[in-house]
């Protein structure tokens, strides 16, 4: 698996951590997001290419303007034929990468950002003027058309960043001493723990597409965050350095009982994400 290099920093305007560029969470990301068709239901054998949320890799489940987006041939087996593999390191991201371009809108539409292109899988930032509803886009490679199809825009369409497989899989979590969460690292009760995802919609200052944030930035919408089915304290909820890279910093409750490996779930104009877990000290 690719890594990237890692450093942390801070946003102490912010008054809370925020995810930089080259920050240790970059690799973890990475790892979730190229992972994620292994960890997800075989897609649907229908003609043309799938779009998908890349945190949550639910068909049918609308994606957001500005989020991370995944898309591999529908056909069992199929391929993106021509297309390289390569991984973007560097911002801003590119509209053409691999000898693969994606055109969100049809054949004259907006090219999207991308981050990860192969024969096999496509991951992308649906550009952030991308209006709600159903918009088609276009797979092209070498100025060819070689797959399409239509997805669902919505307004919101949260979804975790999973680092295990399903089901009950563990969420991209950073504890507040930014340790990634797991059961030898488990984030304290009444601490922050930092949560990593996509699809919170629009942003209070609109990023250019393929860019991330030099600050926190707040999503317009305010999501609620369930932690052991109590909701938690919410800190900050908006951009970070990784282009559609969606953070959400909550409080875990200082309950008794919230402790061991935890559900997590994220509701976004009563939208929820995928059910995840972390770990709480016992």
């Amino acid at each position: 698996m690719r890594s990237l290099r890692a450093r942390t920093s801070h946003a102490a305007t912010a008054g809370h951590s925020f995810e930089t560029q080259g920050n240790p969470m970059r690799k973890l990301i990475l790892f979730a997001i190229l992972t994620c068709v292994a960890l997800a239901p075989a897609l649907a054998q229908t003609p043309g290419a799938v779009f998908v949320n890349a945190a949550t890799f639910q068909q049918g489940f609308p994606v957001t303007a500005g989020s991370l987006v995944v898309t591999a041939p529908a056909a069992s087996g199929g391929t993106f034929t021509g297309a390289g593999t390569v991984t973007q390191e560097a911002l801003p991201w590119p509209t053409t990468l691999g000898n693969v371009r994606i055109l969100v809108g049809g054949a004259t539409g907006t090219p999207a950002p991308l981050y990860f292109v192969s024969p096999a899988q496509i991951n992308f930032q649906l550009p952030v003027a991308t209006p709600a509803g159903l918009t088609t886009i276009v797979v092209q490679v070498g100025g060819n058309t070689v797959a399409q199809g239509t997805v669902q825009v919505s307004d919101a369409s949260p979804g975790i960043f999973e680092r295990s497989p399903r089901p009950n899989p563990l969420a991209a979590i950073r504890n507040q001493n930014n340790a990634i969460n797991d059961a030898t690292a488990r984030a304290q009760r009444g601490e922050v723990v930092q949560i990593f995802g996509t699809g919170s919609g629009p942003l209070a200052t609109p990023l250019p597409d393929g860019q991330g944030a030099t600050q926190a930035i707040n999503s317009v919408r305010r999501p609620r965050v369930f932690i052991g089915a109590v909701e938690a304290e919410l800190q900050y909820s908006g951009a970070s350095a990784f282009p559609g890279l969606w953070q959400v910093n909550a409080f875990v409750p200082n309950r008794p009982f919230i402790s061991g490996r935890v559900p997590l779930v994220i509701s976004m104009d009563g939208v929820l994400s995928n059910a995840t877990s972390f770990w709480v000290v016992d």
